[in-house]
């Protein structure tokens, strides 16, 4: 097996293994269909733009504010490809976040009840995370957020797309619209960047272990920032994250 080959396999065989990962702790990802329709139909289309509007900023910033905590170039190169496509590649109207308002219009919300829809709950939820980035001592807890940030996001944009309840005869229209067409795309291509990143930021098992925590900790981050969007008219404060099983970080990844 010659090196290139070797790379890809491995690639793959880490793949698997963080998708196995968000498929059994990731709500979003095990969700039953009846659980997740009845959840689309009782959550509103602009409580729900609202907030996937805040995150859409704040991913941008999340991203940025990793780059001086690297220590490796190559990975400060990797976050900051994917950073410069969420800020549009230099071109302000490309910018994820505005593309997403154009989306939100089609889908017949307005962009200024949008942008006035009160957020605070959600906003706590998206704190607690970046705190948690910038206490982060190396570059495989870094590399852990941004896995955990990617391996969710195919399921994202699917639950935000249903959960805007586009009629049958606007369907095809917003899933056309660039942002929902960049996202469906790039998407897989972003997940393979993390986890390419997992690699190259990992030579041993502590430093695996490490990771995996700092990755179990954002898809709890992701169980949580569901539950808040979900909650309707929820004026509570925002709780502790979902507590994983502690055997979650005992099965290592394949060693590189």
């Amino acid at each position: 097996m010659n090196k290139t080959t070797e790379s890809s396999s491995t690639l793959e065989l880490w793949e698997a293994h963080l998708h196995g990962l968000v498929s059994k702790h990731a709500w979003l990802a095990n969700a039953a269909p009846e659980e997740l329709a009845l959840v689309r139909e009782r959550v509103s289309p602009l409580r729900l733009a609202a907030c996937w509007y805040h995150f859409s900023v704040f991913a941008a910033d999340f991203l940025c504010l990793a780059l001086p905590l690297l220590e490796n170039p190559v990975n400060r190169c990797y976050i900051a490809q994917t950073a410069n496509e969420e800020l549009g590649c230099g071109d302000p109207q490309q910018v994820h976040s505005v593309l997403l308002l154009e989306a939100l219009a089609e889908a017949g919300l307005d962009q200024h009840t949008i942008l006035s829809y009160p957020t605070l709950d959600i906003d706590q939820v998206l704190e607690a995370l970046k705190q948690q980035l910038l206490s982060a001592k190396n570059d495989h807890e870094i590399a852990g957020f941004f896995l955990g940030f990617e391996l969710l996001a195919e399921h994202n944009i699917s639950h935000v797309f249903e959960c805007l309840k586009p009629q049958a005869s606007s369907r095809e229209e917003l899933r056309q619209t660039p942002y929902f067409q960049e996202h469906f795309k790039v998407e897989p291509a972003h997940i393979r960047r993390a986890i390419t990143l997992g690699m190259n930021s990992c030579a041993y098992d502590y430093q695996i272990k490490s990771m995996l925590d700092k990755f179990h900790y954002t898809i709890s981050f992701w169980n949580h920032f569901w539950g808040v969007v979900h909650q309707e008219n929820s004026n509570s404060g925002v709780g502790q994250f979902t507590k994983i099983g502690a055997g979650l970080g005992e099965a290592l990844m394949p060693k590189i």
